[in-house]
């Protein structure tokens, strides 16, 4: 991600319920197939099945219309006038005008010129290709499963066959889905994973319009996604309130389009409740959240929240390489771990 800051640096300096169930173009009828293997199966309770699909009656709250629109996020936009203003330099470069005027033999070429124009060109339009989709590839037969502690595996299930959970079963244990954003998706689920009660946890996009989205579309910003964690918790261990106050203390909830130096509509953060149960226990959250803002010396009304809470949608994992990156990176994501989260490595 350091690579997508160093874009934007360039550009800016170069060019001043139940469920509720929805599709990429709308509601997605409940799949109730079961989802097994010898140690998993999907719960789905009668009541729900034979209802179909369900709305969670959720109030929208610091809904980002931005989200709502295909364009193009700040890094898409520095990409862009990085291979532009590369081009142009090029054009009006002197050693290259003197040595075509002069009757442009390959011997005097000036390849320095020619190399590093091509070099930043190149990085833009790759970068560029990955944000249109070019190259991208079904991995979700890949991802991890349970036994690591991963939801991802299970997560492309559901997502493929347009199922939003609300609950899962797991040897006889039975869990609840969360989904949440919290920007940079690597250190939310770090966050999360040491968390006494969360079982497994994915990274990957939610409350997007595309289908099977890849890293580099939703850097674009014009899938309408946000990096996003879905996690399986127990109850029983771990309250859906408590769960959301862990999202909070972890961003800005006043800072709009943007955690920490990742700025967009794709890191926005957000609470997405698969239930009832859960909208209610959010919303109480989120005004727990406003009061203690509000209690700041002279800043009542002033600092407001806008941490979006809006109904689940279908959440697709992320590619494998990103799946307990900062575990795999050497980091603790034993339960109760204090250490600093570095969002890098």
């Amino acid at each position: 991600m350091h690579a997508r800051n160093c874009a934007l640096v360039l550009a800016l300096h170069a060019a001043p319920a139940a469920c509720l169930l929805h599709g990429t173009h709308g509601s997605l009828t409940q799949n109730r197939a079961v989802m097994a293997s010898s140690a998993l199966q999907h719960h789905v309770p009668a009541a729900r099945a034979s209802r179909g699909t369900v709305a969670v009656m959720v109030e929208d709250r610091g809904s980002n219309p931005l989200a709502e629109l295909p364009l193009p996020s700040i890094y898409a936009i520095a990409y862009f006038f990085i291979g532009f203003l590369t081009l142009r330099d090029l054009t009006f470069n002197a050693k290259i005008l003197g040595w075509w005027e002069s009757g442009h033999a390959i011997a005097d070429t000036p390849w320095s010129s020619f190399s590093g124009a091509a070099i930043l060109v190149s990085f833009a339009l790759l970068n560029l290709a990955k944000f249109a989709g070019v190259g991208k590839t079904d991995y979700y037969d890949d991802l991890e499963g349970l036994e690591l502690n991963s939801l991802s595996a299970q997560a492309g299930a559901w997502a493929r066959a347009g199922e939003v959970p609300c609950d899962f079963e797991v040897e006889g244990a039975k869990y609840e889905v969360a989904t949440f954003a919290g920007g940079c998706f690597w250190g939310t689920e770090l966050h999360f994973q040491r968390l006494p009660g969360v079982i497994a946890t994915c990274v990957g996009y939610t409350q997007g319009r595309t289908e099977k989205p890849s890293y580099g579309q939703v850097c674009s910003g014009t899938t309408g996604h946000t990096e996003g964690l879905q996690l399986l918790y127990d109850p029983a261990a771990v309250s859906y309130g408590e769960l959301c106050d862990k999202l909070l203390s972890t961003v800005d909830s006043t800072a709009w389009n943007r955690v920490g130096n990742d700025i967009g509509t794709q890191y926005r953060h957000g609470i997405y409740p698969h239930t009832e149960a859960q909208a209610e226990a959010a919303a109480a959250a989120l005004d727990r959240e406003q009061a203690l803002k509000d209690a700041i010396p002279g800043a009542a009304g002033m600092r407001k929240v806008v941490t979006e809470l809006k109904s689940a949608t279908v959440f697709w994992p992320a590619e494998k390489y990103h799946q307990r990156y900062l575990q795999k990176g050497g980091q603790s994501a034993a339960k109760g771990a204090t250490v600093e989260v570095r969002c890098y490595g």
